[in-house]
């Protein structure tokens, strides 16, 4: 066996853990809002990445309280409320009016 022949798969591996982390992974938005405009007043947004929680803002410029829902329901955006898991539907995330001062995009 050549020793070069097993060096490659290494070599790949090796520059895999090198890469920037960006480079491998997905952006994690959770879609938070900043809680800026009236429009965001004890609306809730659903948190992207976990359906059973979702944010609410109580007043403007106060950071976005996160919430979770009552055991067995997520969060449905439509209808502003928690649901059944068989009433919930996957829907992409609406984009908040305003974001939390810091934030920056994917």
């Amino acid at each position: 066996m050549r020793l070069p022949a097993l060096l490659w798969p290494l070599a790949c591996c090796l520059v895999m853990l090198l890469l920037p982390s960006g480079t491998r992974s997905q952006c994690n938005d959770t879609h938070q809002p900043g809680c800026l405009h009236k429009a965001e007043l004890n609306i809730s947004q659903r948190h992207c990445l976990d359906p059973t929680k979702y944010w609410l803002c109580t007043a403007i410029g106060q950071e976005a309280q996160l919430k979770k829902c009552q055991a067995n329901t997520g969060f449905d955006q439509d209808l502003n409320a928690c649901v059944p898991w068989v009433a919930w539907v996957w829907q992409p995330c609406i984009e908040p009016p305003s974001r939390p001062p810091g934030w920056t995009p994917c």
